[in-house]
């Protein structure tokens, strides 16, 4: 397994992971978007061989980053991709001047929640109704130096 710093060639693995894991996905031209301006976002890949199967990002708003969007592969979840995937993002966020990182989870997502206050999360508020498809509040987490 290789974690590194996704680029453009990885498009469209990116959105193709991206449309497997959430309901409302982010649409390419975010993709484009965020991986052209790497000075706010910051996104790594993780890598099978050539095969993407997990992905994080972050918006960094120095000296915080919120973590956008971590997906893995249905096929490859239980194998700790997403720690390592998270920690090595948060390891370049702290590079570039990251204290606190904060992120946003479905309520429901109890395996996520979970990971999260295992990397040191911890719940400091909800938004009501913050998903769509199904609509479901958000627990907002934060991990702060």
């Amino acid at each position: 397994m290789m974690i590194c710093r996704l680029e453009a060639k990885d498009l469209d693995q990116t959105v193709a992971l991206e449309s497997a894991c959430f309901s409302v996905p982010w649409k390419r031209k975010d993709f484009e978007d965020a991986l052209k301006n790497d000075s706010t976002y910051l996104f790594y890949g993780a890598f099978e061989g050539e095969k993407l199967v997990g992905q994080a990002g972050l918006v960094m708003t120095p000296p915080d980053a919120d973590i956008t969007n971590v997906a893995v592969d249905p096929g490859y979840r239980r194998r700790g991709i997403a720690v390592k995937l998270l920690s090595e993002l948060m390891d370049a966020g702290r590079e570039l001047g990251i204290e606190d990182y904060t992120l946003e989870v479905r309520a429901g997502n109890e395996p996520a929640i979970a990971l999260y206050e295992g990397l040191g999360f911890s719940e400091e508020g909800k938004r009501k109704n913050f998903y769509s498809n199904p609509v479901e509040d958000a627990v907002i987490m934060w991990k702060r130096r």
